[in-house]
């Protein structure tokens, strides 16, 4: 594996527990919101999660999404003092070629984009 392949790798937050709260969890969302850093919970590394096996990105996906993800967080920091509790933001490369992406809270509309450069950009507005 190539160096800069695993400095984008180490730079991202990987996720491999599902796509959210879903729609019927509007408790668990609620209890998320509220989740803070502690004793045995230290705060997230970022406010966007990318659902693994890492082996399924290609480097240049990989990049982008680390640059993504380093660009969301700090806008994130300059309003608030922890990330435990974010509404995060998840993407997945899918088995059939499309771009799941979404909030942890997601509750309805489309999920899916047919490329990453989509799937970054819809994000971006959001």
């Amino acid at each position: 594996m190539s160096a800069s392949r695993q400095k984008a790798i180490a730079k991202l937050m990987w996720n491999d527990g599902g796509y959210g709260l879903g729609i019927c969890s509007v408790a668990a969302g609620m209890i998320w919101s509220m989740d803070r850093p502690g004793p045995g919970r230290p705060d997230l590394p970022s406010v966007v999660a990318v659902c693994g096996p890492d082996k399924k990105y290609t480097k240049r996906e990989l990049e982008k999404l680390a640059v993504f993800a380093a660009k969301r967080t700090a806008a994130y920091d300059k309003m608030f003092g922890q990330r435990r509790g974010a509404n995060l933001i998840i993407f997945d490369k899918t088995e059939w070629g499309r771009w799941m992406r979404k909030r942890l809270t997601w509750n309805s509309g489309p999920m899916y984009s047919p490329t990453l450069d989509e799937a970054v950009a819809v994000m971006d507005r959001n």
